[in-house]
């Protein structure tokens, strides 16, 4: 064939499932040549299965999301493909107007990857493979438009790091409400911006996926609120999905054999007041699920020490309804960041609330004794250096 009008992906590191171990996803941030590529995408970053046409069989969910928001737009599903950055060659053609990129850190700049850069040289995974993709044959043969999207798409609003990597359009932001109009300028050859700002999208219009996701991943709620001086999930309005909503993406997974992970940037504050904990909603949200037909398991992606330490009998409920136990726990990221009250104060006072940052070393480890006592199994983050830190920070 000639090629689909829009092709949507993203680089090799983000197209795996990680044997089912979602924060095995970080080694997208270990540097090339650590250990031969063979080893390191067979035991890191396997492939997510293809289909004979180039499609992939699962996909992450922020591309899913912006696949949705393109055929609620108006765009036929024959116009549309999520394909595997490997094979290209399948689905780019001289009728391929547009191919969509999902990056979460396209210069190998961000925080986990700097650490692993600055301890082991070289350069990461992702950024290599985010230039690849881009230098892909298929792409220099028919040059379409390339517009880049995601958490990593920031990167990219220097226009000379545009001109060098011959990107000519980043989304910066959410994007579900500005793609429609921006690819369809793109397909009929228009001119189209090199940036665009994504806009708040209010949650009933957040659109549901058509495809699975990566590993089952379920957005139930999006930003934060805490106010975070580093973190870009803060600067979002905080919205949560309706259940309704989330049990039809739970259905679309289960089709392909994928059990949910529900993800939130807390999902201990699903429909929270404010940063106050409503238990009877996510009690609901985790039994609906979790009895939902053909679900045997849950997982969920992050949740905060603050909410664990203001409601452990929640986390105790939680670990009831998903049969947690010590061969089966539960797991998910959460931040510690520093153990330094002055630093919370100056650069993080929301996170520790309703606590005080005076309490924050007390709250850690009290959050830690629930979630052990409750088989909850947390993938903790540190940063050092933080603007201001002192020798004492690190007492």
């Amino acid at each position: 064939m000639d090629g689909y009008r829009i092709v949507l992906t993203a680089d090799r590191t983000l197209m795996s499932e990680y044997h089912g171990g979602i924060f095995l996803g970080f080694s997208a941030c270990v540097p090339k040549g650590l250990i031969s590529d063979r080893l390191y995408f067979s035991l890191f970053c396997p492939s997510v299965p293809m289909n004979e046409d180039g499609s992939v069989e699962a996909a992450p969910c922020g591309t899913r999301k912006i696949e949705a928001a393109l055929l609620d737009y108006g765009f036929r599903r024959e116009e549309i493909i999520v394909a595997h950055p490997d094979h290209l060659g399948k689905v780019v053609g001289k009728e391929t107007r547009v191919v969509g990129i999902t990056e979460n850190d396209p210069l190998g700049i961000g925080p986990a990857t700097s650490t692993f850069t600055e301890i082991f040289g070289g350069e990461a995974y992702m950024a290599v493979k985010f230039r690849e993709l881009l230098n892909h044959p298929s792409i220099r043969r028919f040059r379409p438009r390339i517009i880049v999207g995601g958490p990593g798409a920031w990167q990219l609003e220097d226009p000379e790091v545009r001109r060098r990597l011959g990107v000519d359009c980043v989304v910066v932001g959410e994007g579900e409400r500005v793609v429609g109009p921006l690819f369809e300028r793109a397909v009929r050859g228009e001119p189209i911006p090199e940036i665009v700002h994504g806009e708040v999208v209010p949650e009933e219009e957040i659109p549901l996926i058509r495809g699975p996701t990566i590993d089952g991943v379920i957005e139930i709620a999006r930003g934060c609120g805490r106010g975070c001086d580093f973190c870009m999930p803060t600067l979002r309005i905080y919205r949560c999905l309706p259940i309704e909503r989330i049990l039809k993406e739970v259905e679309v997974n289960l089709r392909s054999g994928r059990q949910p992970l529900l993800h939130a940037e807390d999902v201990l504050r699903y429909k929270a007041k404010g940063l106050e904990i409503n238990r009877e909603a996510v009690i609901e949200l985790f039994r609906r699920v979790k009895n939902h037909p053909g679900v045997r398991g849950v997982g969920i992606s992050h949740f905060a020490l603050a909410s664990v330490a203001s409601a452990p009998d929640l986390v105790e409920e939680i670990s009831n309804i998903l049969g947690a136990t010590y061969d089966h726990p539960v797991s998910g990221q959460v931040g510690i960041e520093t153990g330094s009250p002055r630093l919370v104060r100056e650069h993080m006072a929301g996170k520790c609330k309703p606590f005080t940052p005076e309490e924050w070393p007390n709250i850690v480890v009290e959050a830690f004794e629930t979630l052990s006592e409750n088989h909850w199994i947390p993938v903790a983050t540190l940063i050092l250096g933080l603007p201001g830190e002192e020798d004492e920070d690190l007492d």
